[in-house]
C-alpha cells in the first residue's frame, strides 16, 4: 500500500468505512440498552471491525500495484478513479496520477 500514492484514497476510504462503522455501533450498542456488559460490547465492536476489513480488502487490494502482481498502472488508475467516485472521495486526481506515473517509472528503470 506506502508503495504507491493511492495512499490518500486508501485513507479516504478507510476512514468513510469507519464513520459508518462507528454510527452503526453506536446505533447498535444504545438499542442494547445499558445492561450489556464491556465484553459483550466489544464483541460488538470486534464484529464491526472484521466485517469493515473484509469488505476494505477488495477495494484495498486493487489500488495496488508496485509491480509484485499483474496490475497496470492503467487499471490501478482506474480503480482509483471508480472508487472515488463510487464513494465521493475528494482528492486532487491530477495530482495523484503524476506521482503515481513517476513512481512506477523510476521503479521500472
Amino acid at each position: 500500500r506506502d508503495s504507491l500514492e493511492t495512499v490518500p484514497t486508501i485513507k479516504k476510504l478507510r476512514a468513510y468505512a469507519e464513520r459508518i462503522r462507528i454510527a452503526e455501533l453506536e446505533k447498535c450498542l444504545s438499542k442494547m440498552g445499558d445492561d450489556v456488559s464491556k465484553k459483550n460490547k466489544r464483541l460488538v465492536d470486534d464484529l464491526s471491525r472484521g466485517i469493515v476489513n473484509k469488505l476494505l480488502h477488495g477495494p484495498m487490494q486493487h489500488l495496488r500495484c508496485d509491480g509484485s502482481d499483474s496490475r497496470t498502472l492503467s487499471e490501478t488508475l482506474e480503480n482509483m478513479h471508480a472508487l472515488e467516485r463510487m464513494f465521493s472521495l475528494q482528492s486532487d486526481i491530477f495530482l495523484l496520477e503524476q506521482k503515481v506515473r513517476a513512481k512506477i517509472e523510476k521503479a521500472q528503470n
